[in-house]
């Protein structure tokens, strides 16, 4: 269990330093005429075509999963490709790249305040000055008082998108049915991403233009389709491979908050390679919003109870019904009732009741 966990954080690790190479990389196809549509479809469609093949040996002996599994399919493809992609996409022509991304990873605040309204318990003072925190430094990041700080009203709104899909893309990489091979689950994705995209471009709804041409990269001029092949291999087919895997073994709360890693790395790599430098604001901002974000991750909202049908989780607000439990143990024995609790910082919230006992009975 402890070397699947320091495995998953590991690739956690890997997978943002991959994803960081989505936008920089692909930002110099859209400043030379792609529009967000036409990278992200073309994005979809090379890496769907590396990943469907290793898919279908996967599921060879089971192909019916492909159609038992199709509602986790779908809601992959629209809400953690197409959506999140298109959405970033979109940001990052109108701003920095590393500020469409800070917006973009305020994604755990966003889980952190839903789990608040569907589970109705307070979370923690830490995760609750953590999320105000991250909310103070992306008011800095933004750094709209400033000339290089005008960004576009359009920019942001896409940005938030972009991070509501990202919640959705943690949410359903962590909860995968054991029978769905996460690589039937990214290529299916894939598929139906470029399917969603690709119909809404032909009839204009979204706007299609490419360049076929020659593009420029670190300084030089190389053909669209190098920064492209970097944009499927590493930072679709490695990335999205490996945040699957991560979030699986780690939950969604640890792999989003590893994943932060990410604005780091993009900042690194949009300042070689787009020249896009913060401003001291802008970086002051970046601090407190991952700062922020950590204290989200950090505070021990959950409990997990030991219980026979295995491991439960719970906010540790939770409420006890003793005399509930007293009546189920008479009923029942004792054994059934008996559970061990252990503060967790990585697991998603549970939403319906339990009671927790000693073996004496007692809270």
């Amino acid at each position: 269990m402890t070397r699947n966990r320091n495995t998953g954080m590991i690739v956690a690790i890997l997978t943002a330093i991959a994803f960081a190479g989505s936008g920089p990389f692909v930002k110099p196809l859209l400043l030379d005429g792609w529009t967000s549509g036409a990278a992200v479809i073309v994005r979809m469609i090379g890496a769907a075509l590396v990943i469907m093949p290793i898919a279908l040996w996967h599921t060879r002996h089971d192909m019916s999963v492909w159609m038992r599994r199709w509602k986790w399919l779908l809601g992959y493809g629209v809400i953690a490709v197409a959506a999140t992609q298109y959405f970033y996409y979109s940001a990052i022509g109108l701003m920095p790249v590393s500020i469409a991304l800070l917006i973009q990873y305020l994604a755990p605040v966003l889980l952190l305040l839903a789990a608040w309204v569907r589970t109705k318990h307070r979370p923690a003072a830490m995760s609750l000055g953590g999320a105000a925190l991250s909310i103070i430094g992306l008011v800095l990041a933004l750094d709209l008082g400033s000339a290089t700080g005008a960004l576009h009203p359009l920019g942001i709104l896409f940005a938030a998108l972009a991070a509501v899909s990202v919640c959705g893309y943690y949410l359903l990489s962590a909860g995968i049915p054991d029978d769905l091979p996460p690589t039937a689950l990214i290529g299916g994705g894939l598929v139906i991403g470029a399917l969603t995209l690709l119909p809404l471009g032909l009839i204009g709804i979204v706007p299609l233009e490419a360049n076929w041409g020659m593009v420029e990269l670190f300084g030089t001029q190389v053909p669209w389709w190098v920064t492209m092949a970097i944009v499927v291999l590493v930072g679709t087919v490695a990335g999205y491979l490996g945040g699957v895997f991560a979030a699986k073994v780690l939950g969604s709360r640890l792999a989003s908050f590893l994943g932060l890693l990410e604005v780091l790395a993009t900042m690194a790599v949009s300042a070689i390679l787009l020249s896009e430098i913060p401003s001291w604001m802008q970086g002051i901002g970046a601090a407190l919003v991952i700062s922020g974000v950590v204290f989200v991750r950090l505070a021990p909202d959950t409990v997990t109870v030991e219980a026979p049908l295995g491991p439960v989780t719970a906010p540790i607000t939770l409420p006890v019904d003793l005399e509930a439990v007293r009546a189920a143990r008479e009923e029942f024995g004792e054994d059934l009732f008996t559970s061990s609790i252990s503060v967790v910082r990585d697991a998603d919230d549970y939403t319906g009741p339990i009671a927790i006992v000693g073996r004496d009975g007692e809270r």
